[in-house]
This record gives structure tokens, C-alpha cells and sequence, in this order.
């Protein structure tokens, strides 16, 4: 479709598992197929604040982690976020390139808006995603938009404010660097 459709891009990008391990729940062989690796925790919510932690400094470490999906794990009204220290959450990131989703649907809104502005500078990047599962939540990058200005981030600091083209280069050269 890239080919046909010169007007826009698709990426090839996963949201992959964090195990109760650290590690992704696909092999290195499947993950270097993607243009970006999204790792992300959908199970065993129940650990210590240093496991939960640990779990996903581990995921973070992984060469292929591109970015860490809504870090606190909260559902609104629904679920508190698990137990997570996440400054080294944040730390991490930092040392290991990866970038941080600011989950922007109205059931998570997970970064908080002050760790948005902690993470800016320790010099981590944010993608604002609206975790729409169909079209009628597309919409709910605004919420994200609020709370990113909110953290004090600025244009340069929200990924998916660059091009394309830019957001081609960036993830090439992020993945090029990580996987030699």
C-alpha cells in the first residue's frame, strides 16, 4: 500500500505483551520485522510496586522497545494503576531511548500530566495516542493534546507532531541504533 498510496504511510507496528518475566511475548526474529515495538502490560496487575517496576525496566531494556504503552495501567473509575515507581520508569526510558505513550482515551489519560513535564526533561519523547479502537474514538487525541500542555511539552516533544517522513526517519534510525 506504501507503494500505491504515496499520499500517506503505513508503519508496521506491534503492541506487544510485557510477560510476567519483562520480556515480549513474541520472538526477536518477529519483533525486528516491525517498524516499531509498543510494549504494554494486559495481565497479572497484582505485583509489588519493585516487581511491576523491575517488569517493565526489563521490557524497556528489550532492543526492540520503541515505546512504553499506558505505564500506570489505570482505567478510570475502573482500575487504580498498579503498584509502579514510575521516575524509574521515566529514568529508564531515558537511558534506554525508548519513548512513553500518553494514552489520551477518557477511560485512561495515563501519563499524568506531571510526569509528562518529568519525562520532558530527562529528555524522553511522547506519543499521544487515543487508543481508538474504532473510528468514534479518534477524537480523544484532544484529551491528550490538554494534557500534554498541561506537563509543559512543547511541539518538539510530542512525537506525532513530526511529517511522515520524519516520523520514518527517526523510527529507523532509532531501531538501527538499538539493534546493532
Amino acid at each position: 500500500l506504501n507503494k500505491k498510496c504515496a499520499s500517506f504511510k503505513i508503519f508496521k507496528g506491534i503492541e506487544s505483551d510485557i510477560l510476567l518475566d519483562g520480556n515480549l511475548d513474541y520472538s526477536d526474529y518477529i519483533l525486528s520485522k516491525f517498524d516499531f515495538i509498543i510494549a504494554a502490560i494486559h495481565s497479572s496487575f497484582n505485583l509489588s510496586e519493585e516487581q511491576m517496576t523491575d517488569r517493565i525496566i526489563r521490557a524497556i531494556e528489550n532492543k526492540f522497545t520503541t515505546m512504553i504503552a499506558h505505564p500506570t495501567g489505570r482505567l478510570l473509575l475502573a482500575r487504580d494503576p498498579y503498584r509502579v515507581d514510575i521516575i524509574r520508569i521515566i529514568n529508564a526510558a531515558a537511558e534506554n531511548d525508548v519513548d512513553i505513550e500518553l494514552n489520551s482515551s477518557p477511560f485512561r489519560l495515563d501519563l499524568d500530566w506531571r510526569m509528562c513535564k518529568y519525562a520532558k526533561e530527562k529528555g524522553v519523547k511522547i506519543f499521544i495516542n487515543p487508543d481508538a479502537h474504532s473510528l468514534k474514538n479518534l477524537d480523544d487525541y484532544k484529551f491528550g493534546v490538554n494534557i500534554a500542555r498541561k506537563g509543559w511539552l512543547e511541539k518538539e516533544d510530542v512525537l506525532n507532531t513530526l511529517s511522515a517522513k520524519k516520523i520514518e526517519i527517526y523510527l529507523k534510525n532509532k531501531k538501527n541504533k538499538k539493534t546493532k
